[in-house]
């Protein structure tokens, strides 16, 4: 069985080297574990364990991001410590819709040399019409919701000035708990790769030319996230923003290297049960490797850190 490391632990490692430390990678996982509970910069909280993922370094564009700054906000600093100080009124974010119809999923070795084993095969899949977010949930959008007593407050202090930065120090239970308030839930893994990269295989939400500042924030353009949406010429054949870098997306199906041996042609939810999950995208940390639309990571239910991020779907 294929070992893998979380991504964002192992995002000074090019892939085939990280398959090879992935247990001194989860060795060195432990410190950054501890500094994410305290300060909320390392790049995954986590559960202590060896942990999956790949949200690598930070990002690249501007600020002043589209979608997602509310009404929440305070100067003071927003986190589990003492009391959550964020509190907001702010809406779930805007939806775009996804037809109904086939796309390619899987790793397209026509386009993609980087193929992994568990982007194979490319294989066609049928999905129902759906909407998903068109940026990753905010920290506006999930105060919102703390506010309310439906959410528990981050595992990490937020700057509550960055109403329109996406939520951080979240895990899956949080982040489904979220969904649920907002009249939604998390996207499968079909429909989040239908929607990074539209229906012919593309290699990135933007098409086949390789990432760079100006259409993903990854590892060697910023050293942090940025505002949701702050990159619009990196926007998915649907108009979903960042669907690639930033923050790495929780989807709802759990982790299985060899599924798409025999997964479903309609509308596929991954398998019946696991111990880890599934996450998309790449994030801030990651190298470009890890933003083609179809690399897989995986992650634990308990993780939670500053680049490990979610959207919901409907």
């Amino acid at each position: 069985m294929l070992r893998r490391g979380p991504a964002m632990y192992n995002f000074m490692f090019p892939p085939g080297l990280k398959r090879s430390l992935s247990t001194l990678a989860g060795c060195l996982a432990i410190p950054l574990l501890l500094a994410c509970g305290s300060e909320g910069d390392s790049d995954d909280g986590g559960s202590g364990s060896d942990t999956g993922g790949t949200s690598g370094s930070s990002g690249s564009g501007g600020r002043g991001g589209t979608g997602g700054s509310g009404n929440g906000g305070s100067t003071a600093q927003g986190g589990s410590g003492g009391g959550f100080a964020c509190m907001s009124d702010a809406s779930p974010g805007d939806l775009v819709e996804v037809p109904a119809g086939e796309f390619i999923m899987g790793c397209n070795e026509d386009v993609d040399s980087e193929c992994e084993p568990d982007e194979l095969p490319m294989h066609t899949v049928s999905l129902s019409a759906f909407s998903i977010e068109r940026t990753e949930v905010t920290q506006d959008q999930y105060a919102a919701c703390v506010t309310e007593g439906a959410c528990d407050p981050p595992s990490c202090e937020w700057d509550c000035e960055r109403t329109d930065y996406p939520a951080g120090c979240i895990n899956r239970g949080q982040a489904q708990t979220y969904c649920e308030w907002a009249g939604r839930r998390l996207p499968t893994e079909a429909e989040w790769e239908k929607a990074a990269r539209g229906e012919d295989g593309a290699k990135f939400p933007w098409g086949n030319d390789e990432a760079d500042c100006t259409l993903v924030n990854m590892s060697g353009c910023e050293d942090d996230a940025i505002a949701v949406g702050s990159l619009p010429d990196g926007a998915s054949p649907y108009g979903a923003l960042d669907m690639a870098g930033n923050m790495v997306e929780m989807v709802s199906d759990w982790y299985d290297e060899t599924y798409y041996a025999d997964s479903p042609a309609e509308n596929p939810t991954g398998p019946a049960a696991g111990t880890r999950y599934t996450g998309r995208g790449g994030g801030w940390r990651s190298l470009s490797v890890w933003q083609r639309a179809s690399k897989r990571d995986w992650y634990d239910p308990a993780d939670a850190g500053t680049s490990l991020g979610f959207r919901c779907a409907l």
